[in-house]
């Protein structure tokens, strides 16, 4: 295996081939040589490996790196005079920023060797300017650079003795920039204008998609878990009494204030999905604060039935109905001398039980009834009652992600201002009259 003057390894699926593309399409002169390996053993075996002057270890930002790329880094160190190390993929893995410092404790306790947190994947995207990869070119082309080898004092030629010369009037200074120096200060002027507003729209824009998605998410997830709820209670309903109300109304409570709980969590981590994606290389101004807790979720109070008209109906129903199915019962018995005198005892004793029946089974029918309308109602609030708790929560998200983006690009927007504005006052240095290419790069 063979290198080139800028040498791009590490460990298996850690981005090497598609870093040496990105820094490729950044600084093309760049010769690059990329070795994806297995571990230092295979990279001890580079025949070449001392003719590289820089040196790259890629990691991967899903983990914290190992034994392998602590070996790697050792075997570069000592035989490449620059290393760094890249942590590559940063868009895809929110959390990239905590498993980078934890590698760089490890491959590097004492910060010794510079670090860059890079996306091939942005660059090759088009967005370059939000990469990284501009900065990590500019390193390699410094370190890349062949070093002037000092002469030893023994062999160098004495300076020569300048002879004397009639003194000459210093040379005006020029008051007209060369033509390359303007053009440059155009261009580096129009890349710092597009890049004034760059990603803002996009950025807003995957906040709105994204937390649109998790409202929406959320508001099925809601319907699903409120109708299961209501499926459950009518099974419920079926072999419930006047015993099991208070039972059966806390139990109703608790499944509402479970389904909330679950939901407020599943929102939270999909609205910190979005954060992660919106404000990927916005550091934050202070740190996230936590969802507070929400109070225990309490529903309409059960109103305990009262007995009305129908009830005393019924009862008069029962007992007309007990008496004339006693009579049914004790009429054989009157035509027998001897039991005559137990017919009417036993035809008031059939008739009660009939009425306490008819009555038990009205009462049981009209708690269930209730207790169906009231958990009906129930659910009904409290569906709304959670649709405004997670819609409050992913509302406030916007505000907080959507402020902090906004805040970031105006204090962007303010110093690329600034910046522009000393290469419009350079220019205007270097041509007061006016005219030229100067007076067109400040009018870009």
């Amino acid at each position: 295996m063979t290198t080139g003057p800028v040498l791009v390894t590490g460990v298996g699926r850690s981005g090497v081939r598609t870093l040496v593309e990105g820094i490729g399409l950044v600084d093309p002169a760049l010769r690059l040589g990329g070795l994806p390996l297995t571990d230092g053993a295979e990279l001890a075996t580079v025949d070449d490996l001392g003719k590289a002057a820089v040196a790259l270890l890629v990691i991967d930002p899903s983990s914290i790196v190992g034994d392998e790329e602590r070996a790697m880094l050792d075997i570069l160190r000592a035989r490449v005079a620059s290393v760094g190390v890249v942590c590559s993929k940063v868009d895809a893995f929110w959390d990239w920023p905590t498993n980078a410092k934890a590698s760089r404790k490890v491959l590097d306790p004492r910060g010794e060797l510079p670090m860059f947190a890079v996306s091939a994947a942005a660059a090759l995207a088009g967005a370059v300017d939000e990469s990284g990869l501009e900065d990590l070119a500019e390193w390699i082309t410094e370190n890349a650079r062949p070093q002037p080898q000092p002469t030893p004092a023994s062999t160098r030629a004495p300076a020569p003795t300048p002879a004397p010369t009639p003194s000459m009037p210093a040379p005006p200074a020029p008051t007209v920039s060369s033509a390359p120096d303007a053009d440059g200060l155009a261009q580096t002027r129009a890349r710092l204008v597009r890049m004034r507003d760059r990603g803002r729209s996009d950025r807003l824009a995957a906040v709105r998609g994204g937390l649109t998605t998790v409202r929406a998410r959320a508001g099925i997830d809601l319907g699903a878990g409120i109708r299961a709820i209501n499926t459950t209670a009518r099974e419920a309903l079926v072999g419930i009494d006047s015993r099991g109300i208070d039972d059966y109304t806390e139990w109703v409570r608790a499944s509402v204030q479970a389904l909330r709980d679950r939901l407020t969590v599943t929102v939270t981590d999909e609205v910190d999905r979005v954060r992660a994606a919106a404000l990927l290389g916005i550091e934050p101004a202070r740190p996230t604060p936590t969802v507070a807790d929400l109070p225990p979720l309490a529903l309409r109070p059960h109103a305990v039935r009262r007995r009305g008209i129908e009830d005393a109906g019924v009862i008069i129903f029962g007992a007309s109905l007990g008496l004339a199915a006693g009579r049914l019962v004790v009429a054989p018995l009157e035509h027998v001398q001897t039991l005559q005198w137990i017919a009417m005892p036993l035809a008031l004793m059939v008739g009660v039980v009939l009425a306490v029946s008819v009555m038990r089974v009205r009462r049981i029918s009209a708690v269930r009834e209730q207790l169906r309308v009231w958990t009906g109602e129930a659910l009904a609030e409290a569906r709304v009652g959670v649709d405004h708790d997670l819609n409050g929560q992913i509302t406030a998200a916007d505000a907080a992600i959507g402020g902090q983006i906004m805040r970031h690009y105006e204090r962007r927007s303010r110093m690329i201002g600034d910046d522009i504005a000393a290469i419009d006052a350079k220019v205007r240095g270097r041509n007061p009259t006016g005219t030229g290419s100067g007076a067109a790069a400040s009018n870009r």
